[in-house]
C-alpha cells in the first residue's frame, strides 16, 4: 500500500495493474487529482483509499513489483530506423499486443506507444511500422502505426 509520506503534489505515480503513469496535480484529504503523462488521456480524480491501494511512487519502485529499481535517466522520444512487421496478437482488454518483425523477432507493444485511435484501428494480421526501443523489461515497439503491405520500409538512419 502506498504511504502518503512518500508523495506530494508534483510526485509521479504509476498504476500497478496498467503501468500508466501520472503526476499528482492535487492531493486532498479524501481524493487525489492525477494528471496522465499520456496527453491522449484525461485527468483522473481518485478516492484516497483506492489511490493508496492501486498506485505506487514511480520514482521509487518498478511497476507492480514492489522492488526498488535503479534510477534511469529520462529518455527522449524514440528515434532510429523504422522496422516493419505484422501484428501477431492483440490483447485489447489489457492494452497491449505483439508484433512479429520482418526479421522474425517478436516485440511487445503497449497502447501508450501510439495514439489511442491508432490502437483501436489495429487488428491481428495488420502490417505496421515501428521503432524498437529497449525498456526495463526488454525490447518494446514505440510509435507503432499501420501501413499498407506495399509501403516501402524506411531506410536505416
Amino acid at each position: 500500500m502506498l504511504r502518503l509520506e512518500n508523495v506530494e503534489t508534483g510526485s509521479r505515480v504509476t498504476h500497478k495493474n496498467t503501468g500508466l503513469r501520472y503526476t499528482i496535480a492535487d492531493l486532498g484529504e479524501e481524493e487525489v487529482l492525477l494528471s496522465p503523462d499520456n496527453t491522449d488521456f484525461q485527468d483522473l480524480l481518485v478516492p484516497m483509499d483506492l489511490f493508496r491501494q492501486e498506485f505506487i511512487a514511480s520514482d521509487r519502485y518498478s511497476t507492480g513489483r514492489g522492488r526498488p529499481r535503479s534510477r534511469r535517466p529520462v529518455t527522449a522520444a524514440p528515434t532510429g530506423p523504422k522496422t516493419r512487421g505484422r501484428i501477431k496478437k492483440m490483447v485489447r482488454d489489457r492494452g497491449f499486443g505483439f508484433i512479429r518483425g520482418e526479421d522474425g523477432k517478436e516485440v511487445f507493444f503497449h497502447r501508450s506507444g501510439l495514439n489511442a485511435s491508432d490502437y483501436d484501428a489495429l487488428n491481428e494480421g495488420d502490417f505496421v511500422e515501428y521503432v524498437v526501443q529497449e525498456g526495463p523489461r526488454g525490447a518494446r515497439a514505440e510509435h507503432v502505426r499501420g501501413v499498407t503491405e506495399a509501403a516501402p520500409a524506411a531506410a536505416p538512419a
